[in-house]
């Protein structure tokens, strides 16, 4: 019973080190992002309803100078906008699937309506498509 406790100490001894290790590279405009991408529905303040494709991925800092961010906690959650319907439509397919694109421009959330850590108003999808 010691050994297993001993064994699952170490574990996630090493997963909080690889994860703070992971959390140490900012991204930047131009990096590629990958995660696994959802559809998260809800609404905004106002009452408008929102519907925003996320990129889950490992914790990602941002650079320092962004006054919008946590720079002490890694963002995890990217937010795609998709202001067309073909956008909508390349992304609909992969829901669930784990994907890549290029972050064309990205910043930290600042209102309602960026749903997520960071903010991807230019993205593109790298890979199969």
């Amino acid at each position: 019973m010691r050994v297993l406790r001993l064994t699952v100490m170490a574990g996630l001894t090493a997963l909080a080190i690889c994860t703070a290790a992971e959390a140490q590279q900012p991204i930047k405009q131009g990096d590629i992002l990958t995660g696994k991408l959802r559809l998260v529905v809800t609404r905004h303040p106002n009452g408008t309803r929102l519907q925003a494709y996320q990129i889950v991925s490992a914790a990602r800092m941002m650079p320092p100078n962004d006054d919008f961010c946590d720079y002490a906690k890694g963002a995890t959650t990217f937010h795609l906008f998709t202001m067309t319907d073909a956008a909508k439509k390349q992304l609909k397919r992969l829901l669930g699937k784990v994907i890549s694109v290029k972050t064309n421009a990205l910043f930290c959330s600042q209102t309602a309506w960026h749903i997520g850590d960071v903010a991807v108003p230019d993205w593109t999808l790298q890979g199969k498509r």
